[in-house]
């Protein structure tokens, strides 16, 4: 009878020891799945950033004011040809 409280004992205990190799294992496997999306988080932070920067460049009053008047041949008006409407 002792016999096989030991070996179940010892059955259980392999059993833990292989629980806990198993769930160590997979904690690596989220923690460098983590490190890659940081990653991926950083790189698009970045991306962001150059998009925003040239957005706020390409949308500047002087440039747009410069395409118009360069390619579309638009000329300011004199204000006494402007005429207001009153709605």
């Amino acid at each position: 009878m002792q016999r096989v409280i030991v070996v179940v004992l010892l059955f259980v205990l392999v059993g833990s020891g292989l629980g806990v190799i198993f769930s160590k294992y997979n904690s690596r496997l989220v923690f460098i799945e983590i490190q890659k999306t940081e990653q991926e988080l950083d790189r698009l932070e970045v991306r962001w950033e150059r998009l925003t920067l040239e957005e706020r460049m390409l949308a500047e009053h002087n440039r747009v004011e410069k395409i118009a008047r360069k390619k579309m041949g638009l000329i300011e008006l004199d204000r006494k040809a402007i005429i207001y409407i009153r709605l």
